[in-house]
């Protein structure tokens, strides 16, 4: 994945935060600018390969999902604070649990060469986030172990995304009757196929950190304003 315009994972992954950020404005402070969620799609896609990208490299897999994990639950509390704001009966465990689930599919797809238990593992995983009500649902932890299975191979890896959001797209719009402004995901990965192997800045702790207090100052600012 070279090309003479090339990203180090450090900034895939500030392009991840970035767009976060644009997307939460729009969320909770300026929802009649929808433009502002539209370039928040690009974010959690990111995230979801740079799990992979991590899951791909990384010397103790196990220790990186305990780190993924204590994020997500450090992060529930503010998260939800944050929510209910905008809606009271809100119930809904944040991304970084969809992340971890997915992580954990990667795990167990690592021990073994059985293609069809791959796809029982990714099935049951998807559909423990679509149950536990987790953001992204059974997609998000999709999005993540396809951009393992397919990290290597880019027109597989572009192709299997495409069939993701399209199929996701097609599905609401069908049996929900909602157009999802997810499809607009895959434009994320005109990102990762800037990627140039390497990984850039050293800042493991960046995303564990920022993640959770980002909610905490949006429930702060929810207070004041």
């Amino acid at each position: 994945m070279v090309s003479s315009v090339s990203m180090t994972a450090f900034t895939l992954k500030l392009i991840a935060i970035i767009t976060m950020i644009i997307d939460h404005l729009g969320l909770f402070f300026f929802p009649t600018i929808p433009e502002l969620r539209l370039v928040g799609r690009i974010s959690f896609p990111l995230f979801a390969w740079l799990i992979a990208n991590g899951a791909y490299h990384t010397h103790n897999i196990r220790l990186y999902f305990l780190r993924l994990i204590i994020c997500a639950a450090v992060s529930q509390v503010p998260f939800i604070l944050a929510n209910k704001h905008l809606d009271p009966d809100i119930w809904l465990l944040n991304a970084v649990f969809t992340l971890s689930i997915g992580l954990a599919a990667i795990m167990l797809i690592q021990q073994t060469k059985n293609k069809l238990l791959w796809i029982v593992v990714t099935s049951c995983a998807a559909l423990l986030a679509q149950v536990l009500q987790m953001d992204y649902g059974a997609l998000g932890v999709l999005i993540v172990v396809f951009s393992y299975v397919f990290f290597t191979k880019p027109i597989l890896l572009i192709i299997s995304q495409f069939v993701l959001f399209f199929g996701d797209f097609l599905f609401n719009a069908i049996v929900n009757h909602f157009v999802s402004i997810e499809v607009l995901g895959i434009f994320s990965f005109v990102f990762v196929l800037l990627y140039n192997g390497k990984p850039g800045i050293r800042a493991r702790y960046l995303f564990y950190l920022f993640y959770p207090l980002q909610y905490v100052i949006i429930y702060c600012l929810q207070l004041v304003l």
